[in-house]
């Protein structure tokens, strides 16, 4: 059986606690149009809360937690879009990647970063760009602002075999790192998998005088060449004794045209 006088004892109460509501905000608003000064500092307080609140929903949404994301690695771009949130009017992009695990196997991901307005141009799909990942979610995934060179060459050179499966082996592509000049270098007009096919001739450190140089047909990304340019000073992986099958190695900074 309900308690009538208990429920009415908690209606009055509730009645109650509604008025002395009601009353707060009718005497807030009487306040508020009688006193010109009041409503122009509610304004002002407005004016500032409202886009800084939506600056935040920006900033956090997607938002994923950088202490999560431990393991490094490197991060081909499939695709970008704006996210509509700029800062220092540079665009904030979210990058659909294509990314290796430390087994090998390639899983895909994104990350979100805002991009200098002078680099936008070179975020094209096939660029490799350093991230970290939530190795329980790799979904998640965030940029790596320090990244372990030697790892994300290790990790492009995976995954460049498996790109390129009729080109280098991963061993030939991690044999010894040497430093060389460009001699010459010209596109053939080929592409394959995103990437275009030249033809190279360098020169290793040390054999200057005699003149010798190694030339091969190779693939490079886009993002590369601008770097590739005769006469230049360029870091190359040559197998010993073959030294004609070499790679150019660019670390992250370059391959991903930004910091």
């Amino acid at each position: 059986m309900i308690d009538v006088k208990h429920e009415s004892r908690y209606n009055y109460t509730e009645l109650l606690y509604l008025m002395d509501e009601a009353f707060f905000m009718g005497a807030f608003f009487d306040w508020l149009l009688s006193n010109s000064n009041g409503i122009i500092t509610v304004i002002v307080i407005l004016a500032v809360a409202i886009p800084s609140l939506t600056v935040v929903r920006r900033l956090t949404k997607g938002h994923v937690s950088k202490n999560s994301c431990t393991v490094q690695t490197v991060g081909f771009i499939r695709s970008t879009r704006q996210t509509g949130l700029y800062v220092n009017e540079n665009p904030q992009l979210l990058f659909e990647l294509d990314a290796l695990a430390e087994d090998g196997t390639v899983f895909q991901t994104s990350v979100r970063k805002i991009i200098p307005i002078t680099a936008m141009a070179g975020m094209v799909p096939g660029r490799a760009i350093p991230i970290r990942y939530n190795p329980d979610d790799r979904i998640r995934a965030v940029w790596d602002y320090h990244p372990d060179e030697s790892l994300a060459q290790e990790r492009a050179a995976r995954y460049l075999c498996q790109k390129h499966p009729g080109d280098l082996s991963y061993e030939q592509r991690m044999e010894l790192l040497k430093n060389g000049v460009m001699k010459s270098f010209r596109l053939t007009g080929k592409e394959e998998a995103g990437d275009y096919e030249a033809e190279a001739a360098i020169q290793l450190a040390g054999e200057e005088q005699s003149g010798h140089t190694f030339e091969r047909t190779l693939y490079v990304p886009n993002t590369a060449l601008e770097y590739l340019i005769p006469g230049r000073y360029v870091d190359v992986r040559v197998i010993p004794g073959r030294e004609n099958l070499f790679v150019f190695v660019l670390d992250t900074s370059v391959a991903s045209g930004i910091s």
